[in-house]
């Protein structure tokens, strides 16, 4: 039973980061749309993924770290 507690934060956390990937590349079609450089427009991009990756990297140690303290 423990383990579905810690499963669906874990699962919301995933989903809100997929989401925020979703709205980067809605921001980045509409930065092309209004004459932005493709380039210019896809260095943010991938800058601004750069920050999701490292919130699911500190997310999984962190989980990690806690499946490892409860065996």
């Amino acid at each position: 039973m423990k383990k579905q507690h810690q499963n669906f934060p874990s699962r919301m956390i995933c989903f809100l980061l997929i989401l925020q990937l979703l709205l980067i590349g809605v921001q980045g079609k509409i930065k092309i749309d209004e004459g932005g450089s493709t380039l210019e427009v896809l260095i943010w991009m991938i800058n601004q993924s750069i920050v999701i990756l490292q919130k699911v990297s500190r997310q999984k140690k962190e989980q990690n770290f806690d499946n490892h303290k409860y065996i």
